[in-house]
């Protein structure tokens, strides 16, 4: 039975996607940091791993959750860091995007009870990945030229996207690239029919 990782992502749209883009060659030509223009631009809402024959039920209980919640506006506002491996661009909501968060726990606990070497694990701290896995040398240099840089934005996003790829059961590795599973629309609906039932 195979094993996948999974990955539930927003993303900004394409302007910021363009802008951060650019700023993560820039961390590639300047530093070194091979890592960082791999990936789009994204924040990472919920990563599990789950066997392939439970995609489907997965998926009807993110649809319905995702339509259970309005389009989110994020604000970017400066640049964070974890240190001594990580820069990041800070991201902030109006609490719409924590209490999504936070109601996907409580719903898919009982299912994503996740492995002893592969935990599943939620946002805590809204970020936008410019740069990871650095060495410290290349984080310190980095850091120095970035700490005060400003950058600030915004965007709405209107959907949450669900990737997968497959993990070595033995030793929990992943196996090739992430592969789209399925968008799903934050339409508020249903968060409209319970209010009119009132």
């Amino acid at each position: 039975m195979q094993l996948n990782e999974y990955l539930l992502i927003i993303s900004p749209d394409e302007n910021i996607n363009k802008e951060l883009i650019e700023i993560k060659c820039e961390f590639r030509d300047n530093y070194g940091c091979t890592h960082t223009a791999q990936l789009k631009p994204h924040c990472t809402l919920l990563n599990f791993a789950q066997y392939q024959n439970m995609e489907n039920y997965l998926i009807k209980r993110f649809d319905s959750l995702a339509r259970s919640f309005s389009p989110v506006k994020i604000m970017l506002d400066g640049f964070g860091q974890y240190p001594f491996h990580t820069i990041y661009v800070k991201m902030e909501d109006d609490k719409k995007l924590s209490k999504m968060v936070k109601v996907m726990r409580l719903k898919l606990k009982p299912v994503l009870k996740g492995f002893e070497i592969f935990k599943t694990t939620y946002l805590s701290d809204p970020h936008l990945t410019i740069a990871r896995r650095m060495t410290e040398a290349q984080f310190n240099q980095a850091w120095t030229e970035w700490e005060k840089r400003k950058f600030s934005s915004s965007f709405n996003t209107s959907n949450i996207l669900l990737l997968k790829r497959s993990v070595n059961e033995i030793d929990f590795q992943p196996q090739g690239n992430y592969k789209v599973v399925k968008h799903f629309e934050l339409t508020g609906q249903e968060e409209k029919e319970q209010l009119t039932l009132f």
